[in-house]
């Protein structure tokens, strides 16, 4: 007979008959894991043979990844086409190592492993290891694995939460010449003037476009609340230079992973160091607080959930704030002027950022 149980908030059922694998599935409903055993019973006691999951096939890291990612949960992520990237980085350095005999050990290592690796920041090597955790998660709750030592586990990367990369105007113009199609150039431009995300750019639809209101409706977001952003006049002049009568598909039809591959190979043409692509959303962000917007308006065009998580994107400009604060340096009196001149040559010159 078959049993239903509460886990992880769904409803998991499994069928055990002597002489054959167990056989089990997840669901949200209860009746549906209720009608799955009793259809999987009724083709036991008939004599049907019952198809088999393919973790009888999964026997290293690599086949375990393959396996979850094809998966309907795997499949439904917004990071479905970015976790396909993920399992490229981790296949190298443990694809080869049985998915059965993985330790948490073994995991600290590829975590310092790729660590060292170029262009294997924090941020990513979380993201990695993330997936690794569902891809074992889901094949306990699916395929009722039995591991030895237990779902392998490290600790998390430590990510540096004040990163202030600016891009200023001067660079993005270098960035944006330095692009080898038009399409990656138009994408990062519009990058920094909507503070969209990239996954969020590259899944934006022209029926998501509405010109006459010049804004874009998200209806997919990473936080998965949608939210309409309002257009500058440049991000509408980028999107209706591309804008064809009839157009209904993707305004950019382009991978995100090639998105930051080309963005890699401009910079270095540009001569711009330690750039990601969120850097731009960072730029943006910041852009918005100095054109006057407050905290809630900002918010609701970037779509972070809490200020304080905004906080963290926000890095203004500071000679925008001396501005704020008082008169710029032209409209200072011709005395209090000369004084000032007359400090700033005895003084070196100084530092970036300072």
């Amino acid at each position: 007979m078959a049993s239903i149980t509460k886990y992880r908030g769904k409803w998991r059922c499994q069928v055990r008959r002597k002489g054959m694998a167990p056989l089990s599935k997840t669901f949200e409903r209860h009746a549906d894991a209720a009608a799955w055993g009793s259809h999987v019973e009724a083709k036991i006691a008939a004599g049907v043979p019952v198809e088999q999951d393919r973790h009888r096939d999964i026997k290293t890291v690599a086949d375990l990844l393959d396996w979850y990612l094809a998966t309907d949960e795997a499949k439904a992520k917004k990071s479905a086409s970015n976790d396909h990237d993920r399992s490229k980085n981790i296949k190298p350095l443990i694809g080869d190592v049985d998915a059965f005999k993985l330790t948490s050990a073994g995991l600290s290592q590829y975590k310092r492993d790729r660590l060292g690796m170029p262009r294997s920041a924090p941020q990513t090597v979380q993201h990695e290891l993330a997936l690794l955790h569902r891809a074992y998660v889901v094949a306990v709750e699916e395929l009722d694995w039995k591991l030895p030592n237990g779902i392998p586990r490290t600790r998390r990367p430590l990510i540096d939460s004040a990163r202030d990369r600016r891009v200023k105007q001067d660079e993005l113009v270098r960035l944006v010449q330095a692009c080898e199609s038009p399409d990656t150039a138009a994408l990062m431009e519009l990058a920094v003037e909507t503070a969209m995300r990239r996954g969020e750019l590259v899944g934006l639809e022209w029926k998501r476009v509405d010109f006459a209101r010049k804004s874009v409706y998200l209806d997919r977001t990473k936080t998965g609340s949608p939210r309409t952003v309002p257009l500058s006049p440049r991000a509408v002049e980028l999107l209706l230079a591309r804008y064809r009568k009839g157009d209904t598909g993707l305004v950019f039809n382009i991978q995100p992973g090639s998105v930051s591959q080309a963005l890699r190979r401009a910079a270095k043409r540009a001569g711009s160091k330690d750039l990601r692509f969120h850097d731009l959303r960072h730029e943006a962000t910041s852009r918005l607080f100095e054109k006057g917007l407050n905290q809630i308006e900002v918010a609701r065009i970037t779509g972070h959930k809490t200020l304080s998580m905004l906080n963290r994107y926000t890095h203004l400009d500071v000679e925008h704030l001396v501005n704020k604060l008082g008169p710029r340096v032209e409209d200072l009196t011709p005395e209090l002027l000369e004084r000032l001149l007359d400090v700033l040559k005895d003084l070196p010159s100084a530092r970036p950022g300072a």
